[in-house]
């Protein structure tokens, strides 16, 4: 997340309008993105479920109507819709770790990495 705050701020200095979006909006405002929009969607399923391209098309109307109703950056607007399967039975998490916690574990992790820990679950190494 941190590098997409810093490519947006790049790209806002060219006088180009950015927005994100994320599930995660205390990691966001952390990073400081110019216009983010949250939803409390699965990860790599922020958009919305597989097939839903009317709920998925509705999510990107919002983030392009942040951009037209936003004041400057720092506007962040919580989208108001609720993944549909029930908390208990989504996968919130990949199963599978990402690539960098492997790559620490082997002690391969690029400088900058290698003390970087995941807030969310402490126990991958």
């Amino acid at each position: 997340m941190r590098s997409v705050g810093l490519l947006q701020r790049e790209i806002e200095k060219a006088g180009i309008a950015t927005v994100s979006i994320s599930n995660q909006p205390e990691v966001a405002e952390k990073v400081c993105l110019p216009r983010a929009c949250f939803i409390q969607y699965p990860f790599a399923r922020i958009l919305g479920m597989v097939g839903d391209r009317p709920g998925q098309r509705r999510v990107c109307d919002d983030m392009c109507g942040l951009l037209v109703e936003a004041r400057g950056p720092n506007s962040y607007v919580h989208l108001p819709y609720e993944w549909p399967e029930p908390p208990e039975k989504t996968q919130w998490e990949p199963l599978t770790p990402a690539p960098m916690h492997v790559l620490r574990a082997q002690g391969k992790a690029p400088k900058g990495f290698a003390h970087y820990r995941d807030e969310e679950r402490p126990d991958l190494v």
